[in-house]
């Protein structure tokens, strides 16, 4: 779950207690990478919408994917694997440092491999490429990966990703979502616009789809402020 923004959303995370949308939530101290300005974890909604919104337009059902399994390969302190959970019959997390959450393992590394129906997950900027062209050779049915709606252009990717591998459908956000350095951010703004790529097995490409305005109201769930906002995130109790 990595994704740089502009500087000015990279607020220092503040290790008292804050109070967002009226709810306490303990920003405690916390270790990361040394590379940590690569991570930039998604709001939960972000991860939502791409369930309600995106995967049906591909005929792809909610209740079909209770009893898939995904696999988020970068999943940070769990701010996408939460919600997908919230969906799939299985979801495996990890990422290649300890954030506390999921297991600890590379997934660059062709000696990591989860058996996994999706693989959906906000890749490290820096390694993007490889990720989704690893994602796309390991997953059985489809492939998501949240990404800066710049990440569409450059020849590099064009030629690495793009022109042998078009995503079945890009999704944009009418919205902007916004992402901080090292946290989630209930009541934060943007500038930077963001996207679903999605990648269907055998599915041709379609014409690009525009997320519905309103999801980040609609789909932000009364405990989140709470859940999301603790390091690394609060597990919903079953």
């Amino acid at each position: 779950m990595q994704i740089p923004t502009k500087p000015d959303d990279r607020k220092s995370v503040d290790s008292k207690a804050a109070l967002i949308n009226g709810a306490r939530a303990l920003m405690a101290a916390r270790r990361e990478p040394a590379d940590s300005l690569d991570y930039f974890p998604t709001p939960p909604y972000a991860a939502r919408a791409l369930i309600e919104h995106v995967v049906p337009v591909l005929g792809v059902r909610q209740r079909d994917l209770s009893r898939m399994k995904a696999w988020e390969p970068a999943c940070g302190e769990g701010h996408m694997s939460e919600p997908l959970a919230e969906y799939f019959g299985r979801v495996a997390a990890s990422d290649v440092f300890d954030y506390g959450y999921g297991e600890v393992a590379d997934f660059l590394s062709e000696e990591t491999h989860r058996d996994a129906d999706w693989i959906i997950t906000n890749a490290p900027f820096n390694d993007s490429i490889p990720f989704v062209l690893r994602a796309l050779r390991l997953a059985r049915i489809g492939v998501a990966v949240f990404v800066r709606a710049q990440w569409l252009e450059t020849r590099k990717r064009y030629e690495a990703v793009f022109r042998d591998h078009p995503p079945t459908l890009v999704s944009h956000f009418v919205e902007r979502v916004c992402l901080c350095k090292g946290r989630w951010e209930p009541d934060g703004s943007t500038a930077t616009a963001y996207c679903w790529l999605v990648w269907l097995r055998g599915e041709a490409p379609r014409p690009p789809f525009w997320i519905p305005p309103g999801c980040r109201q609609r789909l932000t769930r009364p405990d989140d402020a709470v859940r999301f906002t603790t390091h690394p995130v609060t597990r919903r109790s079953l």
